[in-house]
């Protein structure tokens, strides 16, 4: 009995508690503003209301008791943090519905608050298998390696089949409505958005490369000018690799997948070799393909178009709205339930940071802000407490996921706030997608073991 209550993680717990009434009250003001339109201000009309999303919320208490079983020594501000995150997201789709039904009609989005429950659901049950399952006792047994070798040893098998399936969404996709993109494959019930899995795969083939070949890339065996080069037998195969997953990504248009890649790939290279001149070389190649992109594909420049001035663009509406939803929730907001965040298009996805920053202010957007540093903070926490004996692999892949978490959040909030120009990325745990909540829950049961293997080593 001792023994199972020292196991307990009580921080997660508590916290988990915390996350839980911050939802429960977050869902009440939201019931209550649409109450009295949609059903009798009852107890059971409210909780007609708050149902569809509460199994997954008290689904984090269930991860909560089994992590302390299974894996004890596991990161405990992780769960906290996402399930406060996918909380607001569910709170956000819940709280758009009725507007949506009554600006754009019951039919045209679905319902999305259901949808979204259902994806969030998922996603905790994929987190569970991927922190919990006895991986590395099943490859261990039947392959003679761990789970985690078994990752980092077949990485061309990995890269080959995401790419794969990014070309056959380019011959078989669909994409958005009246727009040339091939973006997701139709598999019925649920949208496969093959670049959202090739982010994960491109981060576990660059960590496993680059772990192999560490010390041959910080050789200089001969200079260009001041640059000192590695050997290109090695360094070509990863380059090529990379050029050929932003060119697959760019014929598809989806821009945004495109940056997120070369970022991830700038950060990994720059982690594994600890050569400021690879980002600087980096940066340059970036700066001539968007002027180059710019140029040669029109949806680029109505992009820059649209970040430069809105006002004069014949499609600014959408940033336009965004705009004054943010200026008209000031530094508090205006309460939940009492803004018009629908009346932005995407607002429970493109611009779901903008109808935050609506309803709850400067401040309930820095505190969001606030919750995804510590959700990197974690992340890269995780991968510097890994021993110098086993820094490799594991520690390239747990700065890699965290650097997909971290940069997505950049580009999205970013774009919302007209910084740099929006693209179609969503934002980690909080916007409403299939594809993408499942991966973000993937990569958080991945930190997980990799945190759990930390502290066992």
């Amino acid at each position: 009995m001792l023994d199972s209550l020292r196991r307990l993680r009580f921080v997660e717990l508590q916290l988990l508690i915390t996350a839980l009434l911050f939802f429960a009250s977050g869902y009440l003001l939201t019931s209550l503003r649409f109450a009295g339109a949609e059903v009798e201000r009852t107890t059971q009309g409210l909780l007609g209301l708050l149902w569809p999303s509460s199994l997954p919320i008290l689904l984090f208490v269930v991860v909560s008791f089994i992590l302390s079983w299974r894996l004890p020594r596991a990161d405990q501000l992780l769960l906290p943090l996402v399930a406060v995150l996918s909380g607001l997201s569910l709170l956000l789709t819940a709280r758009l519905k009725p507007q949506f039904d009554a600006f754009v009609g019951p039919d045209y989005y679905g319902n999305i608050a259901a949808k979204q429950s259902t994806f969030v659901l998922a996603g905790v049950l994929l987190l569970l298998i991927m922190a919990l399952a006895p991986l590395d006792r099943i490859f261990i047994r039947y392959q003679r390696m761990s789970f985690m070798d078994w990752l980092k040893n077949h990485r061309w098998v990995w890269i080959i089949l995401g790419l794969a399936l990014v070309a056959v969404t380019l011959v078989a996709g669909e994409g958005p409505e009246g727009q040339d993109q091939r973006l997701w494959l139709d598999l019925g019930p649920f949208n496969l958005q093959p670049s959202e899995l090739l982010k994960v795969i491109l981060v576990i083939f660059l960590a496993s490369y680059l772990d192999e070949h560490r010390e041959v890339m910080n050789e200089v065996p001969f200079r260009v000018g001041r640059l000192r080069l590695p050997p290109l037998p090695y360094l070509l195969p990863m380059v090529g690799m990379w050029g050929l997953t932003m060119l697959i990504i760019i014929i598809q248009r989806d821009l945004g997948a495109a940056l997120l890649l070369f970022s991830i790939f700038l950060a990994m290279l720059y982690v594994a070799t600890n050569k400021g001149w690879y980002v600087l070389a980096g940066l340059g190649a970036f700066a001539a393909g968007a002027f180059v992109l710019n140029r040669a594909i029109p949806r680029v420049a109505e992009r820059v178009e649209l970040w430069l001035n809105p006002w004069v663009s014949a499609n600014g509406y959408q940033p336009v709205q965004g705009q004054y939803a943010v200026s008209a929730g000031g530094v508090f907001g205006t309460g939940l339930g009492q803004g018009l965040p629908a009346l932005v298009p995407a607002a429970h996805t493109d611009y779901a940071f903008t109808s935050i920053a609506e309803e709850m202010g400067i401040a309930g957007a820095l505190g969001v802000l606030l919750l995804y540093l510590l959700l990197m903070y974690r992340g890269y926490h995780t991968a510097l407490a890994i021993h110098s004996r086993f820094r490799g692999f594991e520690q390239l892949l747990a700065i890699g996921l965290t650097s997909i978490l971290a940069v997505q959040t950049f580009i999205i909030v970013g774009g919302n706030l007209r910084v740099i120009p929006l693209t179609g990325i969503t934002l980690p745990f909080i916007s409403y997608g299939g594809s993408s909540v499942l991966i973000n829950f993937l990569i958080i049961g991945l930190l997980l073991r990799i945190s759990a293997n930390t502290a066992r080593q």
